[in-house]
């Protein structure tokens, strides 16, 4: 069984390794222009006043405050304080800490500023929303599948925050902040960073029985 959960880890993990390497090995060496634009392209297509509306709201989730707001109510409510407050917030913090690292290191340009629907500074690559959303919203997806007993809700959380994630993500491409290649680069990092929060926590949890 214990060897059965580390394959569970090892493997997600190593998969978005693999292609964070591979998209970051494409971005140095400045070939990653013809899917970008194809696909930004292609998205650019759909934008409309409403669905502009949708993704700024959408976006909003995402946000390094909206998050920040999450851990706080978390840690506030005594009922989830150490259930998920904790966890989550731990996971979210070392978020915060390696994307800025990881924006430094590559200080990759954002898209042209008259592609920009809303205000956004800072490097492209990865895209923290993208990379942040999933590290908090996973982590607290694998804590609601943990610790809820009503397997109905549960399987809910388990279709919704998933959805959220990916349309997070689509967002900052609509949006015009970000390439397709960022997003991918925060969700394949993302995926790294989450497993290796979750393998601490059940750690962690293990010391603790």
């Amino acid at each position: 069984m214990q060897h059965f959960m580390i394959r569970k880890r090892v493997i997600p993990a190593a998969v978005g390794l693999t292609f964070f390497l591979i998209i970051s090995y494409f971005i140095m060496t400045r070939d990653t222009l013809s899917f970008d634009t194809v696909v930004r392209e292609a998205v650019y297509r759909l934008r409309s006043d409403e669905l502009t509306a949708f993704f700024r709201t959408i976006t909003i989730i995402g946000n390094k405050q909206t998050i920040t707001l999450f851990c706080v109510l978390l840690l506030l409510i005594p009922a989830t304080r150490f259930s998920y407050g904790l966890p989550a917030s731990a996971a979210a913090l070392l978020a915060s800490g390696i994307q800025v690292v990881l924006k430094v290191s590559f200080h990759r340009s954002r898209p042209d500023l008259t592609l920009h629907l809303i205000d956004q500074g800072g490097y492209s690559f990865p895209s923290g929303h993208s990379f942040s959303v999933l590290i908090f919203y996973g982590m607290l997806l694998y804590l609601c599948r943990l610790h809820m007993k009503n397997r109905t809700a549960a399987g809910l959380v388990a279709v919704l925050l998933p959805c959220l994630i990916v349309m997070i993500g689509f967002s900052r491409i609509y949006l015009g902040v970000h390439y397709p290649t960022d997003v991918l680069g925060g969700w394949s990092s993302g995926i790294v960073v989450l497993m290796l929060c979750i393998s601490a926590f059940d750690y962690s949890q293990g010391k603790r029985t």
